[in-house]
């Protein structure tokens, strides 16, 4: 009985340590992102032109280079980044708690290239820009969830099978987005790169912002259904006996995290592996449950693409790479070790 009794406070004071801890390298990744560049500009400065923008007058008046490559340019970058990362590690984690399958991705599953496809379409028919690529990469990234899900559906959930049929899937979809791009204009629609490699140059304002709010509210509806998907991890015949209603949980469950993962794509095109790799760091850190599994899998995503922006924009500094070379340097060999994990344990 002492045992339990001491076991319980200390997960949760290890938990709570590994959510403070978490916090602070969101934090600490955007400050370096706001500092480090083509263009140095010193910590003190960073937070004396923020502050200004923000209405309080501290600190000497920075130059006005300093403040537009910091305000103009850095600032949206950052906000995009967290919000990309943030949506795609907790789009991981919920595909993977919905799927039941460690290998589920946004990416991987062909989510990303759908939302790809969908907003070049979208970006060729409408003079909309930044808002037109965000709710065709919305809409793109739903329609494929819900083809995943009867897919997975008919194959009988099988794990394997599964991210076999979206890898599938996915290649086959950016390579419709490739004809696609080179088939329409160029001047309304980025280039292939961006689709299928990832970027955050062309962030803005308007872009971080609606990027922003749009991942805070699906992040907000997949924590909302982590409680049924710990129970539909019991399977789905058991949740329907302990009153789930497991078709509305898993359409509102493909919708927010469709809707995620376009978004996503429509503001920085397809960053591989983060909602791969965040969700299996969270569940070392924060345990097994789906709730803290997500929030802790959007902390991680969102250091993972932040400190991959980092890298892209200084390694080779004045070249940037694009950040989803970055991602995938690393996402690739996990999914590679994971992959044969998976095939062990099954066997």
């Amino acid at each position: 009985m002492t045992g339990r009794t001491a076991t319980g406070p200390s997960r949760v004071h290890r938990a709570r340590l590994a959510f403070a801890l978490l916090g602070v390298g969101v934090a600490g990744f955007a400050a370096l992102n706001l500092a480090m560049g083509a263009v140095a500009v010193p910590p003190a400065d960073v937070v004396t032109i923020v502050a200004r923008k923000l209405g309080w007058a501290i600190g000497d008046e920075p130059t006005f280079q300093a403040s537009a490559v910091v305000w103009n340019i850095r600032v949206p970058r950052t906000i995009t980044g967290v919000a990309v990362g943030a949506g795609l590690g907790a789009a991981g984690a919920a595909l993977q708690g919905l799927f039941r399958n460690p290998l589920a991705d946004g990416q991987l599953l062909g989510l990303g290239p759908g939302a790809s496809l969908g907003a070049v379409f979208v970006l060729a028919g409408l003079a909309g820009g930044s808002e037109a690529s965000l709710a065709g990469g919305a809409a793109g990234g739903i329609i494929t969830a819900l083809v995943v899900r009867r897919l997975d559906a008919r194959g009988g959930g099988d794990p394997l099978r599964t991210v076999v049929v979206g890898i599938a899937l996915g290649a086959a979809l950016s390579a419709w987005v490739g004809f696609a791009v080179f088939a329409l204009d160029r001047g309304s629609v980025p280039p292939v790169e961006f689709w299928l490699l990832g970027s955050l140059t062309g962030s803005t304002g308007p872009v971080a912002v609606r990027t922003a709010v749009i991942t805070i509210i699906g992040i907000a509806v997949l924590v909302g259904s982590a409680g049924s998907l710990d129970v539909m991890a019991l399977g789905r015949s058991d949740a329907e006996h302990l009153g789930v209603d497991t078709r509305m949980v898993s359409a509102v469950v493909l919708i927010a995290t469709g809707a995620v993962v376009g978004v996503t794509v429509g503001a920085a095109g397809v960053v591989g592996f983060v909602g791969l790799v965040s969700p299996h760091i969270a569940r070392r850190v924060v345990g097994p449950r789906n709730r803290p599994v997500l929030a802790a899998s959007a902390l991680i995503g969102a250091i993972l693409v932040s400190a991959a922006d980092l890298v892209a924009r200084t390694i080779a500094s004045p070249i940037e790479i694009p950040v989803g070379l970055v991602t995938a340097s690393v996402g690739g060999p996990f999914f590679v070790w994971l992959l044969q994990r998976t095939r062990h344990a099954a066997s």
